[in-house]
């Protein structure tokens, strides 16, 4: 059916004005200022006990094409998803076997090695929800389904938010920071860490904004790498810039006050890190790629390595850490998507012996997220935007070597698929909830982080040791 008439099924969602109303309600807290400012309500935060953990978010930017990563195996199940994928399908001879019924692609080396070890999960059909949904309930629009699909801002910041209802107006990872540390408490200015090239609100909203680092390296301009600009450094003009702002820190404005208790912070974090990359370890294996668009996966992940082996040079020891890392070029309409694929598959591969070097592999657990999967028949050359996907989570203490959740038939007319877009079976907030439960989030932490867990049965997918 072409996709004009697909649109026609949707009529009854939000429209557009509508979904413009939700986001910039939402957006209130997106701006510069607001971001800066944070929220002033946040509940105290849960005790953080045992040993220090770390989670690395890794976007494959664009809706990464996830069935040409695993396909069936055995003969039946295989011919019906050749036949739904025709041109592009992979060759049935060529799968990495990692299961009796599934494979990887051929160029996922690193990633099968991984899985043998049980140091690599699969989550299968993972999605925007607004509560649990079958395609005949999405056809007969007898359910909500989240607003705006298929389109890549929408789904991404719903990813970002956790939240298809249009109901939060903050990033998950900035809220769940919030709840791992207690208000005032230092080591949360360390909690959320930007390596990527973009920035991202999964960390806007919190007390404290993110950190962005381009590179492992503390130098007279880091300003720049914190969003403010070498003006607002260690210049002649930046001292005044400071003095203004500590005149205001008194203010009886409560906005210009926090404002201005915000900025002093982020004007003195430079001098506070100053030792930061003090014996910071260099890593072999990574590599830039050689078709990358923006900041090779490879260079972030090694920046995220080097400092992950510095952590307890940061001040006050922070005990958990979410570093977010973006992946471009999985937009794949017009081709398929082979060299992102290995990239991934190297970059991860590189990445966990990095964490197995340093010794902390059962404390850091790296995990994809994605806009959306995509079609399951081709438009020619490629695939066009979908909706559930599958999703990949690495490291020492997660039950790898399993596939989770329900796998998909993929196949014409497939029973799981409106049309030829598959239906998630698993939230994304069950999905990030199996995450920070690990990390320590209580049951209550766990409905505050993602208010719509409540809507969904299953709260931990139970790929985390």
């Amino acid at each position: 059916m072409p996709y004009r008439d697909k649109e026609k099924i949707m009529k009854k969602q939000n429209n557009r004005r509508e979904f413009l109303k939700h986001t910039l309600s939402s957006a209130v807290s997106l701006s510069p200022l607001m971001a800066l400012l944070g929220s002033l309500d946040k509940l105290e935060a849960s005790n953080i006990s045992g040993d220090y953990k770390a989670i690395v978010c890794i976007l494959l930017e664009g809706g990464a094409d996830s069935f040409n990563m695993i396909a069936p195996i055995q003969n039946d199940a295989y011919e019906k998803y050749k036949e739904v994928r025709k041109n592009i399908a992979l060759k049935q001879d060529s799968l990495l076997k990692i299961t009796n019924e599934y494979g990887f692609r051929d160029n996922m080396l690193a990633m099968q090695n991984l899985f043998k070890r049980n140091k690599l999960a699969v989550v299968a059909n993972v999605g925007t929800l607004i509560e649990p949904i079958t395609p005949k309930e999405v056809l007969n629009n007898s359910k909500p389904v989240p607003f705006e699909l298929f389109a890549h801002n929408t789904q991404r910041n719903q990813w970002f938010m956790a939240d298809s209802t249009g109901n939060s107006k903050s990033g998950w990872a900035g809220r769940a920071i919030d709840y791992f540390y207690t208000q005032g408490e230092k080591a949360s200015t360390y909690g959320n860490i930007n390596v990527s090239d973009v920035n991202t609100i999964m960390f806007y909203g919190g007390r404290k904004e993110a950190i962005h680092f381009n590179e492992a390296n503390i130098s007279s301009d880091t300003m720049k790498n914190y969003g403010f600009g070498p003006e607002s450094g260690g210049s002649d003009l930046g001292e005044v810039y400071q003095s203004i702002y500590e005149s205001k820190k008194d203010s009886k404005h409560k906005m210009m006050a926090e404002f201005a208790k915000k900025r002093v912070a982020e004007l003195n974090l430079p001098y506070e890190l100053e030792g930061l990359f003090d014996n910071v370890k260099d890593f072999n294996g990574f590599d830039t790629g050689v078709h990358e668009v923006g900041k090779p996966l490879g260079m972030q992940l090694e920046l995220v390595a080097q400092i992950l082996s510095v952590k307890d040079n940061f001040p006050d020891n922070p005990k958990r850490q979410i570093f977010f890392v973006n992946h471009h070029g999985w937009d794949t309409h017009d081709s398929d998507n082979e060299h992102q694929v290995e990239y991934l598959s190297k970059s991860l591969g590189a990445f966990q012996n990095a964490l197995e070097e340093l010794g902390i592999e059962n404390n850091v657990t790296t995990f994809t997220i994605s806009d959306f999967g995509r079609s399951l028949s081709p438009n020619s050359a490629g695939t066009d935007h979908g909706w559930g996907s599958h999703a990949f989570v690495m490291g020492g203490a997660v039950m790898g070597g399993k596939i989770y959740g329900t796998m998909p038939k993929i196949e014409i007319d497939s029973p799981d698929a409106w049309y030829d877009r598959l239906v998630p079976t698993i939230s994304v907030e069950s999905y990030l909830a199996t995450l920070m439960k690990w990390f320590g989030a209580s049951s209550e932490d766990l409905n505050n982080i993602f208010p719509n867990l409540k809507n969904f049965p299953i709260k931990d997918v139970g790929y985390m040791g």
